[in-house]
């Protein structure tokens, strides 16, 4: 009965307790200052809601209303994701990226698994004007720009121990290019699986994975290109331009897809981890 239709949402509004053995909560500092720096554009792509508790051996943070899944979880979880799932993650993970560069914050350790699901996921009802597909509480390999603003890029970065990182970053790199490079392999994850694999080519990188097989093709190529060849360009207008691209989708069909998407999505997730 098309009248009555059982809609299944993502448990959310779990806290969260990060304990540390160092007594120097860089995490909360982080926030902190995205709080003052990003001043009305702080908003819940970040903790909103937590507490930081020094001792003398340590400290520990306490996050509120956190989901229990991380976007990892949606990845290992789901056989594939929906194009419309993809494209609303995609331009949050860029809004986050963006507003993190914008305060002058380099996160350096962007990974599914630091990306909490937010409530435009979580709930299908939610007001997609006010609400965040993901939501970020992990600073612990951030580098704050202003703080130090001589760093050269550091190999402590995790991903620039991995291969693609190790190809794409070398100690001339920009640090917020950790970042770009982060957000590809998400990306990359989403479409295809697996994590991005590059190659070099008359000077430009491109991925190793034929992207003319997805949906919306042009639009994927056009991201992994500028994304992977930023060479030292402000990140900010590329992450904005990329964003306003995406926002250009969605249109009236886009959206009644979506809700039908999430609503999978939640069923999914309730069946597997809770029934």
């Amino acid at each position: 009965n098309e009248e009555y239709k059982m809609v299944f949402a993502i448990p959310a509004n779990f806290p969260q307790l990060d304990v540390y053995s160092q007594p120097v909560p860089w995490d909360f500092y982080i926030t902190l200052q995205l709080r003052e720096r990003l001043n009305t554009d702080f908003d819940q792509s970040f903790s909103e809601n937590c507490s930081c508790y020094l001792y003398q051996d340590g400290c520990a943070i306490l996050h509120r209303d956190i989901n229990r899944f991380t976007l990892g979880d949606v990845i290992r979880g789901c056989k594939s994701m929906t194009e419309e799932v993809i494209l609303l993650v995609v331009y949050n993970l860029l809004g986050v990226v963006e507003k993190l560069h914008k305060a002058e914050i380099v996160h350096g350790d962007l990974r599914p698994e630091v990306f909490f699901l937010g409530d435009r996921i979580c709930d299908p009802f939610a007001n997609d004007e006010m609400t965040r597909a993901l939501k970020i509480v992990d600073f612990s390999h951030s580098l704050d720009l202003r703080l130090q603003p001589r760093v050269s890029l550091p190999n402590s970065f995790p991903i620039s121990q991995t291969p693609h990182g190790q190809q794409l970053l070398v100690k001339s790199s920009l640090p917020y290019q950790v970042d770009l490079v982060g957000i590809a392999d998400i990306v990359h994850l989403m479409l295809f699986g697996v994590h991005v694999q590059v190659y070099q080519e008359n000077s430009i990188w491109k991925i190793s994975q034929n992207v003319s097989k997805t949906v919306d093709s042009d639009f994927w190529s056009k991201l992994f290109g500028r994304i992977l060849n930023a060479d030292g360009k402000s990140t900010v207008p590329l992450l904005r331009e990329l964003r306003e691209e995406i926002s250009g989708m969605f249109d009236s069909c886009f959206q009644e897809r979506l809700c039908e998407s999430l609503a999978a999505l939640g069923e999914t997730f309730l069946l597997e981890n809770f029934l």
